[in-house]
């Protein structure tokens, strides 16, 4: 008899036990498919009003190349709920509003969301992202690609730009480091990887993308030189910073200054990072948003949090800010983007919840914090192949 009860009683357990593992399963996917998005979802009208910002995330470009993985365009509400849409896999993948539409790329597809949703398959695919813009002055999105070595150039970038009318694809025939843009040109530093040297050029986008150099960039050591933010610009210079790693413990970033109208070339040392721990956390989010510039002065995030400003008056370099740092969160998962002379600073902490505050660089203040929901069910938070490549600010 006591043996018959003590099976009654752990067949009762085990069935609690089931009963709990598939609850919580039914739970999530049930959370899964509230935060999922469809393309008729985006076709909703005012859709991308009720927006405040969106997210792209996706695999490694060697998970992909395996026909694994993917990526995500991931929206988030003026109420702070997220929902993903699932697209075709592309590393450091981004987007780009112009007030109006939004551009949003994938590997075999690019799309252009505003009053309706347009759609355009690509003839090839590609799998690594560099930089996504748009030209207020000809009116043309833009997007290059890291595709690889060529048999006619020694590196081959492709451009995918134009919007509503269609498509072009194009070529800019150089390994690209870094982009920048002006209202009518795409602004593009270049590295030959034979001799390391630099330069910078600009891409105007016509019927066929048109390269032509602005400039060569004689600077010191520059087999060993990496960019790290995108070249941005004001009415007088070019700038952009560039990392010379050196060891665990020692890495040196300089600012590269280039006076547009004289192409007189300056550059200043930045910072000096001497420990381990800097060397190998201080990589920013993501090297197309770590720069911006505003009233002559240029600011750098890294991947401490850490803010920077160069005023170029002066001459004088400092740590005007520190953004939110969780060392427990998942840096995998964090991204900041700048607008309008502020920061937006996206970040989970060790309970795997997010957040987006808003830093205001004049102040050099926080002006807002709020919780974003349902990021914890839409992305792979266990995944190490997985990021969040870049954040960009709807309507603030």
């Amino acid at each position: 008899m006591k043996v018959k009860k003590m099976v009654f009683l752990v067949t009762i357990i085990i069935l609690l036990i089931i009963g709990i593992f598939a609850f919580n399963n039914y739970k999530k996917a049930s959370k899964l498919n509230e935060s999922a998005l469809t393309n008729s979802d985006l076709k909703q009208q005012n859709f991308l009003i009720q927006q405040q910002a969106v997210l792209y995330a996706s695999s490694t470009t060697e998970v992909l190349q395996k026909g694994k993985g993917n990526s995500q365009v991931i929206f988030i509400d003026k109420k702070g709920n997220a929902r993903g849409l699932k697209l075709s896999g592309m590393e450091n993948g981004s987007t780009y509003f112009n007030k109006h539409e939004l551009f949003i790329e994938e590997s075999n597809r690019l799309m252009l969301l505003g009053n309706k949703l347009n759609t355009y398959d690509m003839p090839s695919e590609e799998f690594r992202g560099i930089q996504t813009g748009y030209l207020p002055k000809t009116k043309q999105f833009y997007s290059l690609y890291n595709t690889g070595f060529s048999t006619k150039h020694d590196y081959k970038t492709v451009i995918r730009y134009g919007g509503e009318e269609g498509i072009h694809i194009s070529q800019v025939p150089y390994f690209v480091s870094s982009v920048g843009q002006l209202s009518d040109r795409v602004i593009v530093l270049t590295q030959d990887l034979l001799t390391g040297e630099f330069a910078l050029q600009e891409v105007h986008l016509k019927k066929k993308a048109k390269t032509k150099k602005i400039q060569d960039l004689p600077l010191d050591n520059a087999e060993n030189l990496d960019a790290l933010t995108p070249v941005v610009s004001d009415n007088h210079n070019f700038y952009f910073l560039m990392t010379n790693y050196q060891a665990e413990d020692k890495e040196d970033l300089e600012l590269v200054i280039v006076n547009r109208e004289t192409k007189k070339i300056k550059t200043k040392p930045f910072i000096k990072y001497r420990t381990e721990n800097q060397v190998s956390n201080a990589l920013p989010f993501s090297f197309n948003d770590s720069a911006y510039v505003n009233d002559g002065r240029f600011y750098y995030v890294n991947g401490l949090g850490e803010v920077f400003e160069y005023n170029d008056e002066t001459g004088d370099i400092k740590k005007t800010l520190q953004l939110h740092y969780e060392p427990k969160g998942n840096s995998h998962f964090e991204q900041i983007t700048f607008k309008n002379n502020q920061i937006y600073h996206i970040y989970s902490n060790k309970d795997r919840e997010f957040f987006l505050e808003t830093y205001d660089l004049s102040s050099k203040n926080m002006i807002e914090k709020q919780e974003i929901q349902n990021l914890e069910a839409i992305l792979p938070m266990d995944d190490k192949n997985y990021f969040l490549t870049s954040l960009e600010i709807l309507n603030d």
